[in-house]
């Protein structure tokens, strides 16, 4: 399995552009022009959002990123390695033509024309990560102004040992992660409580958060659950049913102990597949039969979706509302907020290749 990473890696990471060694082919490897079958296996390594530009940390977060600097260090000490230099997740091609950046555009442009007429600002919060978990006046609300709602929302991958795979996650740092979310006063969320507190029908906890998984990946119960189990927190998991049970995958056994154990288990196409290269009814068959089989398996409600590579356009956004999906999430970075796209929604890339101090940096900037 490893060596397969290392592949994939070499041929996509290294480009600095998200390129994929089976853009030639289909998602399953077909030739080009062939649809890929319903059995396809999903690739390792996703497209990797594009960097953020930097904006200044609030003041009242230097204590947070002080501590998660001075751990980092100890470990470096521990270890003798120098600190490396903090990375950004490497730079990907634009989303694909036909994403509905308009209603983006649009949503933006309502939220500060509201704001004008009321003389504020469209976005106003402070974000505090501050070093007390106690200190009530360091909590950051989830609720902005009246108008607007915004949550930081986490995108893991997999939680395992890949040196170089910036996807991949080392198990002492997701316990790092998680440890410092407890300690620091965080509230991470079930998806319910998430859409509740986005559509401003519950008040929101101090410091939400809410944990994404995607992919469906075997050591998601082997090494995050445990974790998540031992600070009783919840998570969310967007899995590719068609591919459960294949080697690297969860079986329906795990997740259906992780459901139970408090994990939302949501559909990230049927096979993983690049959405825009399909037809109409083949973008429906992967979205919907994912929703069947999850709902069928867990007795569930699956109507949140997640991007397959972040990939979608208009055919996607058309089958998703037809199909009466809530909400799905991009890997467009930046907090998710009540003023995007219901299904176009931010998360924030937790890139595997950083250190404790970095994660805290991008975990506090709106």
């Amino acid at each position: 399995m490893k060596s397969k990473l290392a592949s994939a890696l070499s041929l996509s990471v290294l480009t600095g552009v998200g390129l994929w060694a089976a853009g030639c082919t289909s998602s399953a490897g077909s030739p080009p022009g062939r649809e890929a079958p319903l059995t396809a296996a999903v690739p390792r390594q996703e497209t990797l959002p594009p960097a953020e530009p930097d904006a200044a940390v609030p003041p009242s977060a230097a204590a947070a990123l002080a501590s998660a600097a001075d751990t980092d260090a100890a470990d470096a000490g521990a270890s003798g390695d120098a600190p490396p230099a903090a990375t950004s997740p490497p730079e990907a091609p634009a989303p694909s033509p036909g994403v509905n950046e308009t209603a983006a555009a649009a949503a933006a442009s309502q939220a500060a024309a509201e704001a004008a007429a009321e003389g504020r600002e469209a976005v106003t919060a402070v974000v505090y990560a501050g070093s007390s978990a106690n200190a009530e006046a360091e909590a950051f609300p989830a609720a902005l102004d009246k108008k607007t709602v915004s949550m930081p929302v986490l995108n893991y991958h997999s939680i395992g040992h890949d040196p170089g795979n910036s996807l991949v996650l080392a198990p002492d740092k997701f316990a790092a992660q998680m440890s410092y979310l407890a300690e620091h006063g965080f509230t991470p969320l079930s998806l319910t409580e998430f859409i509740l507190i986005l559509e401003k029908k519950k008040p929101a906890p101090p410091k939400p958060v809410l944990l994404t998984f995607d992919d469906g990946y075997e050591d998601n119960f082997e090494h995050a659950m445990p974790v998540l189990q031992k600070h009783q927190f919840p998570a969310t998991l967007f899995m590719s049913p068609g591919v459960a049970g294949q080697d690297g995958y969860l079986n329906w056994e795990q997740v259906k102990q992780m459901h139970e154990s408090g994990w939302d288990i949501q559909p990230h196409g049927m096979t993983h597949p690049h959405l825009p290269k399909l037809s109409p009814e083949k973008q429906k068959e992967e979205i919907t039969e994912a929703r069947r089989l999850i709902e069928e398996k867990l007795g569930t409600k699956a109507d949140v979706f997640c991007y397959p590579y972040g990939e979608f356009n208009k055919t996607t956004l058309s089958v998703l509302e037809e199909a009466g999906f809530r909400y799905a999430f991009t890997i467009r970075q930046g907090w998710t907020t009540s003023a995007q796209p219901p299904l176009e929604l931010k998360r924030i890339y937790v890139n595997g290749k950083e250190r404790l101090s970095e994660w805290v940096r991008r975990l506090s900037k709106p």
